[in-house]
C-alpha cells in the first residue's frame, strides 16, 4: 500500500473493532461491542480521512456504521491505483 502515489497510511494500534463476528449483531451484545470497539472508532475519527480500509467485511460493516465513515477493502485500493475501475465511496473519492 505505501507505494501507492499520493495515498496517505495511518495505521491504527488498536487490537480489535468489537463486532466478533455475529456476536457484536445480538442486540444484548451492543454495549460490550461498542465499549470494544470504542478507541478504533476514536482513531478513524480523529484521522478524519475521506475513507478507511479495513480486509474484514464483517469488521468494514461494523466501522462504517458506527464512525459514518466509508470503508473499503484493500484490493480496491490496488485496483485503483492498477487503473482498473472501481464503484462506491472509492470512485467518490478518486473523482
Amino acid at each position: 500500500m505505501a507505494v501507492i502515489p499520493e495515498l496517505t497510511i495511518r495505521e491504527s494500534q488498536a487490537a480489535c473493532c468489537g463486532v466478533g463476528g455475529t456476536y457484536g449483531y445480538k442486540a444484548e451484545k451492543h454495549d460490550i461491542t461498542m465499549a470494544v470497539g470504542r478507541s478504533l472508532f476514536e482513531f478513524i475519527q480523529e484521522v478524519d480521512g475521506p475513507l478507511a480500509v479495513c480486509d474484514s467485511e464483517t469488521c468494514r460493516w461494523h466501522l462504517a456504521v458506527a464512525t459514518g465513515v466509508p470503508f473499503v477493502h484493500p484490493i480496491e485500493l490496488l485496483a485503483a491505483a492498477y487503473g482498473f475501475p472501481v464503484e462506491g465511496a472509492l470512485a467518490d473519492v478518486l473523482k
